[in-house]
């Protein structure tokens, strides 16, 4: 029998842990909308992310554009994790991998207590399609 719970090479020490957050409300006409997923009750490293949507929302002649961010409690300011990810462009019920920008330095992509994970969803006319079930998740690496 394989030991199916043994770390990954190269990941000793580190337990991987997903966050998972769902975008409940209505991704508003020509605004900004927030969704804020919470954080992680230890120090992680924010690794990897993907979104996903059971119906891909739209836009009658704009764009929906969304960014993970990571909210620095301690510099009480957004930090954003990605680049823009076109809402628009997904395919329904298939998971999209989201790159985190290879500018972040270390110390911006760890989470902290207290720092929390958000997705901010931009658009910049009327909304035709709603988006259903539009899911976020992001791997975090547990430091301690």
């Amino acid at each position: 029998m394989g030991n199916f719970f043994a770390p990954t090479a190269g990941r000793f020490g580190i337990m991987p842990n997903l966050l998972a957050g769902r975008c409940d409300a209505a991704i508003g006409n020509s605004t900004t909308t927030t969704y804020n997923f919470g954080g992680h009750p230890a120090t992680c490293i924010i690794n990897r992310a993907m979104v996903s949507a059971g119906t891909v929302p739209a836009s009658t002649s704009g764009t929906i554009l969304g960014v993970l961010q990571k909210y620095d409690a301690t510099a009480n300011s957004a930090v954003a994790l990605t680049d823009n990810v076109d809402l628009e462009a997904l395919t329904a019920h298939e998971g999209t991998a989201v790159a985190l920008l290879t500018t972040l330095t270390d110390a911006q992509k760890i989470l902290r207590p207290g720092d929390t994970v958000r997705f901010v969803v931009t658009t910049n006319n009327t909304v035709t399609t709603a988006a259903v079930d539009l899911m976020v998740n992001v791997e975090l690496l547990v430091q301690n």
